[in-house]
């Protein structure tokens, strides 16, 4: 009667030790949507299409071999974009164009890069230039990983620059300071690996001369094309 009862206290705790083993080593995922056998599932890491994955003992890899499965690898970006105005009124006229390109490196979840960049303002006497330097930061709400064909998120950018006036408003030079903070969405088109960015974002700009400092601030937007290696 004891051997029988030690026996099956034996089971049980063979029994709770798998039950936990095999929970310890589970992968967890998320299932988006469910038609009869076939589920749309949702990893933080990519999947292979057509490998079979035991999720009580294989563990999901982050190295994956962009190649041998087909996937776009978006580990390094270059983006270029800017805008074009051109205002005219019986007594006034503003022309200016900006100019920006940026070099990121992609943590899907994080993205960061140098920038620089050209600007020509020119508002009837003259055209006012300037050259930035800086760097931007990103930090994405949804994992910029492939497949994901819309990635949005929150962006920082901050830049240096040296701006020179023309001679017919007197001529010299100031140095400034540039901040942009604001959000961010990204689209691909056709699921390659070139995205469509918009950007929406409140602007701090301080202008120094010898003689005096400007600080303005203001809202604004820009439209870039990213190309993703």
């Amino acid at each position: 009667m004891e051997f029988q009862l030690l026996r099956n206290l034996f089971t049980l705790f063979l029994i709770i030790s798998f039950l936990g083993a095999s929970e310890a080593f589970a992968q967890k995922i998320k299932v988006k949507k469910t038609r009869g056998n076939q589920s749309v599932i949702e990893s933080s890491v990519p999947l292979e299409e057509g490998q079979v994955y035991d999720l009580a003992t294989a563990t999901l890899s982050q190295n994956v071999d962009y190649k041998a499965t087909g996937l776009r690898s978006r580990q390094n970006s270059f983006s270029v974009g800017g805008s074009i105005s051109s205002l005219r009124g019986d007594d006034y006229q503003r022309n200016s164009i900006a100019l920006q390109g940026r070099y990121g490196w992609n943590f899907s979840m994080l993205e960061f890069g140098a920038v620089g960049g050209f600007t020509s303002e020119d508002l009837g006497a003259g055209a006012t230039s300037e050259i930035i330097a800086g760097g931007y930061f990103d930090y994405n709400l949804v994992p910029n990983r492939d497949t994901k064909n819309l990635v949005y998120g929150a962006v920082g950018l901050l830049t240096f620059g040296s701006r020179q006036f023309p001679s017919t408003s007197g001529g010299g030079s100031a140095t400034t300071l540039g901040l942009n903070a604001g959000g961010f969405i990204s689209w691909f088109i056709n699921s390659s690996s070139m995205a469509l960015r918009a950007e929406g974002f409140f602007d701090y700009q301080q202008i120094s001369t010898t003689a005096k400092q400007t600080n303005v601030t203001g809202f604004g937007s820009r439209a870039l094309m990213v190309f993703y290696f």
